[in-house]
């Protein structure tokens, strides 16, 4: 015996309505949340380059801020340069590029220590810099 519905039939622009509605919302959602500069929180004034440089969209952010103090950021958190070093060995799994973030006021030869340190792991090194103002 086969069983029929007694519900009247629905409108086809019932059910693709509200899909509809979800790829618009998810679209904005991922146009509106796009990250499209790479910033530390760190407050840093990089030197000016016209080169630029793509595939570290994933990297880690290593931020050598100028100052008295030897201060050294590994993706936003306060660190040493031995912490570095073993917080770089364990994050092998993943991406294997570093962005230097350094202040332009920053002794080169800091600047070069922690990229060697980088360098040594395998990781492939980046120097962030700022367009030129026109």
């Amino acid at each position: 015996m086969k069983l029929e519905s007694q519900l009247p039939k629905q409108s086809p622009w019932l059910y693709t309505v509200p899909l509809l509605n979800t790829i618009l919302l998810l679209l904005v959602f991922f146009l509106l949340n796009s990250n499209f500069v790479v910033q530390s929180g760190i407050k840093v004034e990089t030197p000016q380059s016209n080169s630029r440089l793509t595939g570290f969209d994933r990297a880690h952010i290593i931020t050598v801020p100028a100052g008295a103090e030897n201060q050294l950021y590994f993706d936003g958190v306060r660190t040493s340069p031995g912490e570095l070093r073993e917080k770089l060995k364990a994050s092998r799994e993943g991406e294997r590029r570093a962005i230097i973030h350094s202040d332009r006021e920053t002794p080169h030869g800091r600047v070069v220590e922690i990229g060697n340190i980088a360098l040594e792991l395998g990781y492939e090194v980046a120097y962030s810099t700022v367009p030129p103002r026109a």
